[in-house]
């Protein structure tokens, strides 16, 4: 089932303007300012939503990854106004509430000068978030539309990028053409035109792969803008991306023929966006180079490069996940707690699909982050940085 109003909004900018790119119709979808998966009231993560994240599978996530962040901050040492978190997409807040909770608990002399920002666009999602935290820390978090210039801290994301719209691109050897939504026949259709913007030729150029037979890729240029704006509001410090996708090199490939765009629905995946529109999540893997590359235009340098499994690894998981191991024959609580961590590591799910990129800006050279210590069984930190030596 999809919004109505929704659809007619679509249409209507479709009869009056042309097809439009999807990227557009995407971006409606998803953030319509009152109509939007994103922006419009409703359950979006867990059991009653359409997916998990992985501060939503197990608190553990939030509390080690607020001991790298922790490192970060102890590195970096006080600014003017103490040491600074910023949050970009906090979702409901509970990874904000487990990151805060875990400070207060083992560190309250960084917690009690701490700012801890949040950038939230949607107003329905703030108005969760504050319902989530300002009982608890409510002299702790502030929220901000942009992230502050000269900032000195550190930024991170979790699952935020993959839920930015993409361009859609159908590749044939040398022929580029994009993918456009019009409106036949009481319903949307997809079809083919020119790029709408040379930046996606001029990005494509970058991509190393020949695509010898029809390949459909995702393009996300908002991510790409989004890095350039971090990178130029950081003065000093650290910026984590949480989120999956792979490499250029692994991500643009013949064997993806239709890509990796998916939608969301009820925790079922579909390729079908004209179905439940405004009703369901859109997404499309990360292109980790295409990051990377911005970030360094903008003075940000690849600190490191692994996947989630990795990540807990180094952070201590498994030491975490032992006594629960060793009761789960006597207790049904502790087989549960033992078998949530366990989906963070999962190699088929989300230990290995998701990945964490860490870069720095005027950061201690010889910093050591726990996170980091442990390589994954692929080569994307080499890839990375081959890349850079090029």
């Amino acid at each position: 089932m999809s919004k109505p109003e929704l659809i007619a909004f679509i249409r209507d900018e479709i009869q009056e303007h042309g097809p439009i790119p999807f990227v557009r119709f995407m971006e409606s979808a998803l953030y319509h300012p009152t109509l939007g998966y994103y922006t419009s009231p409703g359950e979006k993560i867990g059991f009653r939503g359409d997916y998990y994240t992985s501060s939503s599978v197990h608190p553990i996530f939030g509390e080690l990854l607020a001991k790298q962040l922790l490192q970060m901050l102890l590195a970096l040492g006080e600014g003017e106004s103490g040491y600074t978190l910023v949050e970009m997409g906090a979702g409901k807040g509970t990874l904000c509430f487990d990151i805060l909770s875990y400070l207060k608990s083992t560190s309250p002399d960084v917690f009690n000068r701490l700012r801890y920002i949040i950038i939230e666009k949607s107003p329905t999602l703030r108005t969760r978030q504050r319902q989530r935290l300002e009982p608890f820390f409510l002299d702790r978090v502030q929220w901000e539309e942009a992230v502050p210039d000269r900032l000195i801290g550190v930024l991170f994301s979790n699952e935020l990028l993959d839920a930015m719209p993409v361009h859609r691109l159908r590749v044939d050897r040398k022929t580029v053409q994009e993918i456009y939504v019009d409106w036949k026949d009481d319903r949307f259709v997809e079809t083919l035109g020119p790029p709408s913007t040379p930046r996606l030729l001029d990005d494509l150029k970058k991509i190393d792969v020949q695509f010898d037979r029809p390949t459909e890729i995702e393009i996300n240029l908002q991510a790409i803008d989004w890095m350039h704006r971090i990178g130029q509001s950081l003065a000093r410090g650290y910026v984590v991306t949480i989120d999956y996708g792979y490499p250029a090199e692994m991500l643009y490939t013949p064997r993806r023929p239709k890509g990796t765009f998916l939608c969301y629905y009820r925790h079922q995946t579909n390729e079908n966006p004209y179905d439940h529109i405004g009703e369901q999540d859109m997404t499309a893997h990360i292109d980790f180079t295409a990051l990377a590359r911005a970030g360094e235009e903008v003075g940000l340098s690849v600190i490191g490069f692994t996947d989630q499994t990795h990540f807990l690894m180094g952070l201590g998981i498994a030491q975490r996940m032992e006594p629960y191991g060793m009761e789960m024959d006597r207790s049904d609580e502790a087989k549960k707690q033992f078998l949530a961590m366990k989906q963070l590591m999962a190699p088929d799910r989300m230990g290995r699909i998701f990945k964490i990129l860490i870069q720095g800006k005027n950061i201690p050279p010889e910093l050591k982050l726990d996170g980091l210590q442990f390589k994954p069984f692929f080569k994307l930190l080499t890839l990375i940085f081959f890349f850079f030596m090029m």
